[in-house]
């Protein structure tokens, strides 16, 4: 057996493992579960590329100090991988929607339609097409939609349809179900449900919409704009339709799955995710073929590619060590303790927060990283700031920290896509449009603050 036909079985066998985990919590399983994370782990982070390998162990060193420091050593471990569990299922659930995404002949339809508008109308489609595909499908709906961009000639408006497909893909962080952001924020925020940070996540998307088309009309738009379509392809209601069932289907079963099992969303996906993917590319083939044309190939693909997943394995296990780990050097009390010597209000912890997450990520620490941090050891209660409030400010800070960071994993999958560098769309192309959109983001939120949750 090759090293990655072992990581590959590993995973496969730990996923299955970390479900049933949430059915019956017995500590046998709980054990095996992180026993086997350990192993993948052990295996592929040698092959993490080194600057997030490094960023990894470091952070991940700090936390075990912290967690010796403050008594609870093996414990801090055991909690922090067991936590990184939950994205870990996610990140292979959405690893199955991909091939199906990417091959459909309705959202095919659909994103070159959204190509065809008009210069004029172009930013707020391949925007809005972007957002609501990501928001159910996430990476699945940057693999499909990236093709808009790496097809153009024309750079300028490469770099523009690439930071319109991005700030649609990062708004959606704010508020869709499927997210990493949103399962990493309501595991870190347990009293939070999704539908309590949904609707102020969507409007907050709706500004940022308005903000990036104003940004691409102003600073970015030249006349021409490079070649236009030859003709308009107008987006038929037939194609919507087929793509919204897709979408609602697969939004149905996940998020009832989540309703009637109690299970977290990330578990619920892995349930469904699946099978779904499965169905879905059988569905695309001719009838008689449908195993070994779409559903043998998917799934090999998949047995090929999980390793694959190293990077976000090794990256969300630190950051969940780390946080748990700190959590017992640094306990809430002491934490609440200093805010209010410092006399720091509700909005200057908003602020700092959403202004904190962007700088760490502009220099490539992850945003799960501050994320964990501070819900571990400034909780809610201890900053004196409703619970909501501080999912929805971790939340729009979440998308505009992942444009500019050039190393995370929405930059460099378009860096690849657009075979350009990715601190240059980070640090270039994206930091003037997410710099204003964070300060948006801020503003939005102490505003919500004072409308809805002063006393």
């Amino acid at each position: 057996m090759t090293r990655d036909q072992l990581s590959a079985a590993i995973y496969i066998i730990m996923v299955p493992i970390v479900i049933m985990s949430r059915f019956w919590p017995s500590p046998l399983i709980r054990d095996i579960s992180v026993a086997l994370t350990i192993a993948f782990l052990a295996l592929e982070i040698s092959r993490t590329p080194a600057f997030q390998r490094n960023i990894g162990i470091i952070i991940a060193v700090i936390g075990g100090i912290a967690a010796w420091a403050g008594g609870n050593f093996l414990g801090a471990i055991y909690q922090g991988l067991e936590k990184a569990q939950l994205f870990m299922v996610m990140f292979f659930a959405v690893m199955w929607l991909r091939d199906p995404a990417v091959t459909s002949p309705s959202l095919r339809n659909l994103r070159d339609a959204a190509v065809r508008q008009p210069p004029g109308r172009r930013y707020p489609i391949i925007w809005l097409t972007t957002h609501f595909l990501s928001s159910v499908l996430n990476f699945a709906a940057l693999s499909l939609l990236s093709v808009m961009a790496t097809e153009q000639i024309d750079r300028k408006l490469q770099r523009r349809l690439s930071i319109a497909i991005m700030m649609g893909f990062a708004a959606a962080a704010s508020w869709g179900p499927f997210y990493v952001s949103v399962a990493v924020i309501l595991t870190a925020i347990p009293q939070v449900r999704w539908i309590d940070i949904a609707p102020l996540g969507l409007v907050l998307s709706a500004f940022t919409l308005a903000i990036g088309w104003g940004y691409d009309r102003i600073f970015l738009r030249t006349v021409p704009t490079g070649p236009r379509p030859k003709s308009c392809l107008p987006i038929a209601a037939v194609t919507i339709g087929r793509a919204a069932f897709i979408l609602s289907l697969l939004a149905i079963l996940v998020l009832g799955t989540h309703q009637t099992l109690g299970l977290a969303i990330p578990v619920a996906l892995g349930v469904i995710g699946p099978p779904f993917a499965i169905v879905w590319v059988m569905m695309q083939s001719p009838v008689g073929e449908r195993w070994p044309k779409g559903a043998r190939p998917l799934i090999g693909r998949i047995l090929r590619i999980v390793p694959d997943l190293r990077n976000e394995a090794v990256a969300f296990c630190a950051a969940s060590v780390f946080g748990v780990g700190v959590a017992q050097l640094l306990p809430p009390t002491l934490i609440k303790e200093y805010i209010q010597g410092w006399d720091l209000g509700g909005d200057t912890i908003v602020v700092l927060v959403i202004l904190g997450m962007n700088l760490a990520s502009c220099i490539g620490l992850h945003p799960v990283i501050l994320v964990i941090l501070v819900s571990e050891i400034m909780p809610p209660d201890v900053i004196g700031i409703p619970a909501p409030l501080l999912a929805i400010s971790m939340l729009g800070a979440w998308g505009t920290s992942t444009m500019i960071s050039p190393f995370s994993a929405t930059t460099l999958f378009m860096s690849r896509a657009v075979n350009v560098p990715s601190h240059v769309i980070a640090w270039r192309w994206c930091a003037p449009i997410a710099a204003i959109t964070a300060l948006f983001v801020a503003a939005y939120v102490v505003a919500i603050r004072h409308l809805f949750f002063s006393p």
